[in-house]
């Protein structure tokens, strides 16, 4: 029995395109995974931003409320007739004000870093996982790919896979 050329060309690009398609989706399932290292990296890297950004909020408020008070004292000390226990007392007053603002600036800084850290762990676990998913949905796939072309194959193409004993 002859074969049919076609049918092995055939054949052939099937199996070709079996395995291109497996190539690409592993590919693919690669990319994505490294796409959340990206994210989490660019989480990561907010964080340190905010962490930052919340140090310079402080040493801000930390000079104003210096400079404030050097500003408060001469103008006290100007007065005269002021007493030291009221300009110690409004002194005082303006240190708390401080303190609660920079409590409050390394508040919001937690929260932001809390944020951020969530987000990077999320974004690094979910490509992970997509990329899993991707592999597994390519196992998957090729493994359907290979049993449709092993069922499809002709007669005279799968004889090739056959001793010569069982050929008749």
């Amino acid at each position: 029995m002859a074969i049919n050329p076609l049918t092995v060309f055939s054949t052939f690009l099937g199996v070709k395109s079996t395995f291109d398609q497996r190539s690409a989706e592993k590919k693919a399932a690669e990319e994505r995974k490294k796409i959340g290292q990206l994210e989490a990296r660019q989480y990561v890297s907010e964080l340190f931003l905010a962490k930052a950004q919340a140090i310079d909020a402080s040493n801000r408020r930390i000079n104003e409320a210096l400079e404030a008070e050097k500003q408060n004292t001469a103008f006290f000390s100007a007065k005269i007739a002021s007493s030291q226990r009221s300009v110690d007392a409004y002194l005082k007053k303006n240190r708390e004000i401080m303190g609660e603002d920079i409590s409050n600036i390394e508040r919001q800084s937690g929260l932001l870093e809390a944020k951020y850290a969530a987000q990077a762990a999320t974004s690094y676990t979910y490509g992970q996982n997509a990329a899993a998913g991707m592999r597994a949905t390519s196992n998957a796939n090729f493994l359907t790919n290979i049993a449709d072309l092993a069922t499809n194959l002709s007669p005279s193409v799968s004889n090739i896979f056959k001793s010569n004993k069982d050929v008749t």
